[in-house]
């Protein structure tokens, strides 16, 4: 390939083209082995491959090495450190970036999402200055005000969590395409109910990819967890894949499936499922991908994979739409910070859900997270049954899964199963009337989640 500047890796990486950018630095890196901008961005971009995670801990102690004083760079060696669930050594690195630069608020909502709060700690008080101080811009301030509200909300202090969430999400709105979503759900309903969508035939040989979805915040991280601690699962977290598919094949549009050539077909879902299984070592009976959006490719899944299998993950509607206004997400999901918007996809996920389900076009198992949190023996074996594979005890110690976390849920998911979160929405329902009314009102919010519970009984 033509080597290019590091400026252009970095910009690759900003939109996502995590190849592009990682080729580009480790090209630059063998010209110039102690570049330190090629070093951190070939460190990140192969983080968000899923590739070695040790390896890319290694460029960046090289990079900390080479620019101590560089606070970004800390704070990304952090960031890999806690996707790899060592919090005492991500913790380490976010007190450094601090040192270096006492105004970092990335470092302060970092922090604040890998402890819990009891007590307003010195790190409190210096987080609320800096709030005060009037001296943040726009993207700044925002990383603080999530981070603040997740201390209120250890605390125990709905009020002041809220008034930080509410700041927090009105800084950091996101495009949403509300009403383009609206017609590729509906282009959906009408194809699937039709009998348009394919099921693709010849099976590949090898691992078969299983893909768990369901809304963001609503438990894939766990499940996930809980399955890679089976010796013949492969966890591969949140991936582009399917979507970098989607967008080759049909532009986001998904009638245009329906007329692809099975060749092309064929050919595409052959080359995906070798990059997924890249990592998978011998053994390995399936590969698992849980990026929640995928609810919506499932037609194009189909498609593509005749051996894939799909777990729904669902939760209580409102301690969902709750998680998710408290979180910050990297990129995408711009639905997540207006609660109109966000109401509204919750709705639309159960829906598009229904109507896989409804039509048979892949197996799709459902579970819950209440369930799996007060249950999690039996609704472990139920996924377990689901795939065929023999039960594995580890399956109920996902805190220690050896697979690098690359999404929000990096600290919870290092926890031992547990219900602290069941019910959490109680405490702020007086502020989620938006919320509540986007789904479609109480009656669906009742109905949407005794249905959770009935698909999730055990047969």
């Amino acid at each position: 390939m033509t080597v290019t500047t590091v400026e252009t890796a970095w910009q690759f990486l900003a939109q996502g083209r995590f190849d592009d950018a990682s080729d580009i630095a480790h090209a630059l890196l063998a010209r110039a082995p102690d570049d330190v901008a090629a070093l951190s961005c070939a460190a990140v971009a192969d983080w968000e491959l899923g590739r070695d995670i040790d390896a890319a801990i290694g460029l960046l102690e090289k990079a900390a090495s080479l620019a101590p004083d560089n606070a970004p760079i800390w704070h990304n060696l952090a960031t890999l450190h806690a996707s790899k669930g060592d919090i005492e050594a991500a913790s380490a690195g976010f007190e450094q970036a601090l040192r270096i630069n006492p105004a970092d608020s990335r470092a302060f909502f970092s922090l604040a999402q890998n402890r819990r709060f009891t007590e307003e700690t010195d790190l409190v008080r210096q987080m609320l200055q800096l709030y005060g101080s009037g001296s943040l811009q726009r993207d700044a301030l925002e990383f603080l005000c999530f981070g603040l509200a997740k201390v209120y909300a250890d605390l125990g202090k709905p009020s002041r969590a809220m008034h930080f969430c509410i700041e927090a999400n009105w800084l950091a709105g996101r495009p949403w395409d509300s009403a383009g979503e609206r017609r590729r759900l509906a282009v959906t309903r009408e194809l699937a109910e039709a009998g348009r969508f394919m099921r693709a035939k010849a099976a590949h040989p090898g691992p078969a990819p299983v893909f768990i979805v369901g809304m963001p915040r609503s438990g894939t991280t766990l499940v996930e967890a809980m399955l890679s601690r089976h010796p013949q699962v492969h966890a591969l977290g949140e991936t582009i894949h399917i979507s970098e598919l989607d967008r080759q094949l049909t532009g986001g549009d998904p009638g245009k499936i329906p007329g692809l050539p099975r060749d092309r077909l064929r050919a595409a879902g052959e080359k995906t499922l070798k990059a997924m299984r890249a990592g998978a070592g011998p053994g390995i009976r399936f590969v698992a991908d849980k990026t929640p959006e995928n609810a919506f490719r499932i037609g194009l899944i189909a498609a593509l994979f005749p051996q894939a299998r799909i777990i729904h993950v669902r939760r209580h509607p409102l301690d969902c739409g709750l998680s998710n206004l408290f979180t910050r997400f990297t990129r995408g999901q711009g639905f997540s910070f207006r609660q109109n918007d966000l109401g509204e996809r919750i709705r639309q996920t159960a829906e598009v859900m229904s109507i896989w389900k409804r039509t048979g076009l892949v197996p799709v198992l459902e579970v819950n997270y209440e369930r799996i949190v007060n249950e999690p023996a039996v609704q472990a074996r139920r996924m377990t049954d689901f795939l065929g594979l023999a039960w594995d005890d580890a399956c109920l110690a996902p805190e220690q899964a050896r697979h690098s976390v690359r999404t929000a849920s990096q600290y919870q998911v290092r926890q031992k199963i547990n219900a602290n979160s069941v019910g959490r929405h109680a405490l702020y329902r007086e502020w989620l009337a938006p919320l509540i009314e986007a789904m479609g009102g109480e009656d669906w919010v009742e109905a949407e989640f005794a249905d959770q519970q009935r698909a999730s009984e055990p047969s």
